[in-house]
């Protein structure tokens, strides 16, 4: 199936007291370049989700973010600092004692210092986490890969109604290509008898000169080649797989046998269809930059 580069998905979804968002957006590039926007908490996310990434994507620029909310809030391990706590105590002894102040050391004067307590924050189980993030991400990828899908399909209608286009105009060069000897036959009759007057004209050597032209003028290999590159491009656009890249090369060939018609026939008429359809062919190339 025919995806486009460009694609957006997200998804949002509450798992284990986690608010879990997955947001993937890509547009058109060479290669594949996949980046993930993470928090450096969950950095060992990271290369999982690119992984992730390479599985639906073959080429495209890829920017993938997670953010995760912990809305049961974090888990804290409290510990005393032992150290600053006797050193604390000491201290207010030692005031109690040699200035003779007045009052009790209680558990409220103790909490009262942050110093007392060392907070460590604990860390989340990464294999617990990750089932839950790639549970959020499969369903943003989903989204995401179904707007590829319908835009690759949208793609495909418009370069398919632009390749029978091209298709009509090489029918159209091939039912010209006769008439323009029988024109240059007839042309050069005429000038070789006003030159000579009432000369009589030498056939042999009049259809000597028309055999050399038609001969010069024929693009009947042209137009069978590109008759062929048209129904390969066909066939390619139905093929279930990556076919930006192959039909980027094909269009180089259908130009290339267009600009070898349009310098060989010689022809006004020939040279308007030429142009028509390398119009088409640009527009197939910038449509088929789009294409995975």
């Amino acid at each position: 199936m025919v995806k486009s580069m460009t694609g957006y998905g997200r998804y949002k979804e509450l798992i284990g007291g986690k608010d879990i968002t997955v947001e993937i957006r890509s547009v058109n590039s060479r290669y594949l370049d996949a980046n993930v926007k993470v928090s450096r908490l969950y950095g060992p996310l990271e290369e999982k989700l690119k992984r992730m990434i390479s599985k639906y994507v073959s080429r495209a620029k890829v920017d993938l973010y997670v953010g995760i909310d912990n809305i049961e809030g974090e888990k804290i391990e409290l510990s005393l600092n032992r150290e600053y706590l006797e050193g604390f105590l000491g201290a207010l002894n030692t005031v109690k004692n040699e200035y003779n102040v007045h009052g009790e050391i209680d558990i409220s004067t103790v909490a009262s210092k942050n110093e007392v307590f060392i907070q460590r924050r604990l860390e989340d189980d990464m294999n617990e986490l990750w089932c839950a993030v790639e549970t959020v991400a499969a369903k943003a990828f989903e989204l995401y890969d179904g707007m590829r899908t319908r835009e690759g399909d949208s793609l495909v209608n418009d370069l398919l109604s632009r390749i029978e286009t091209i298709d009509s105009i090489r029918s159209r060069i091939a039912e010209r290509v006769p008439k323009v000897v029988s024109e240059y036959n007839e042309k050069l009759r005429k000038r070789i008898e006003e030159l000579l007057c009432d000369v009589k004209v030498d056939e042999q050597r009049l259809l000597t000169e028309c055999a050399v032209f038609a001969d010069k003028a024929d693009v009947t290999e042209e137009l069978t080649r590109l008759s062929s590159h048209v129904d390969q491009f066909k066939k390619i656009l139905s093929e279930e797989d990556q076919v930006g890249r192959k039909l980027d090369f094909l269009v180089q060939e259908i130009n290339r046998e267009v600009n070898t018609c349009g310098s060989k026939a010689n022809d006004n008429d020939i040279a308007k269809l030429v142009i028509e359809a390398k119009c088409e062919i640009e527009k197939i190339r910038e449509q088929i930059q789009n294409l995975e």
